[in-house]
């Protein structure tokens, strides 16, 4: 973990960009106000997903199921899976600061979103188990910390680690075009099932691109007793 930003977040500075904290009061914010984890400047660029988006996967500019979601209901292997819920697009602002959280350490970051993700866990996944997906051992030691059990810790109910993950895989996603990443095997594991048999699962990472991930560890979970599946999202790329 970058120790600059872990001392920004102590002492009150913007996470991102490191400008004290100012707040700004308005009779609209004055009893809802919370502490918050970036600046006014930086809150303005974040790329929240409004409007239109696919009710399946949160795709911007949707109205209806997209191509991609429809491609996946022509798939045998769909089973209880419900939806993803994502709250950003990945623009060149959320490139940046998903570059410096997830390739710099700067784990604390995370912590900007910390009450969007519970929002969005209490308003479309009550009661759901929450599961982040697994990194390698090799790219956990690479990195140090797993996002998507950042991403979990931060809703504040219990999660379970149902999952592991081999190494093995064939590249980062990040270099992998869009087929590659539709192909690529992930070889997902669910050793603990007495954590999810019968429960709601809900899958927790970072970015949905083409919803191969979550779709393979759903259908993972989903062989080892979930009653069914969903996965919330930072980020829609």
């Amino acid at each position: 973990m970058n120790n600059d930003s872990l001392l920004s977040f102590a002492r009150g500075y913007c996470l991102s960009c490191q400008e004290r904290l100012q707040t700004s009061w308005t009779y609209n914010n004055l009893f809802t106000w919370r502490a918050g984890r970036l600046c006014d400047t930086c809150t303005v660029q974040l790329p929240v997903i409004s409007g239109p988006a696919c009710p399946e996967c949160s795709a911007p500019g949707h109205v209806d199921v997209c191509s991609d979601c429809l491609s996946w209901r022509q798939r045998a292997e769909t089973g209880r899976w419900m939806k993803n819920v994502s709250l950003f697009r990945y623009d060149d602002w959320m490139q940046a600061w998903t570059t410096r959280w997830k390739f710099r350490g700067d784990a604390v970051m995370a912590a900007a979103f910390d009450h969007d993700l519970r929002r969005a866990y209490r308003k479309h996944f009550p009661g759901f188990v929450p599961v982040p997906v697994p990194l390698t051992p090799a790219r956990m030691k690479e990195r140090r910390f797993n996002q998507a059990e950042v991403l979990a810790a931060s809703l504040k109910v219990p999660y379970a680690l149902a999952l592991e993950r081999p190494d093995g895989e064939s590249g980062k996603q990040s270099k992998q075009t869009k087929r590659e990443r539709l192909q690529t095997v992930r070889g997902f594991t669910a050793p603990a099932s007495d954590m999810i048999f019968g429960r709601n699962i809900l899958i927790i990472d970072d970015i949905y691109t083409t919803g191969a991930t979550v779709r393979e560890a759903a259908q993972v979970l989903e062989a080892a007793g979930a009653a069914s599946t969903a996965s919330l999202t930072l980020i829609r790329a």
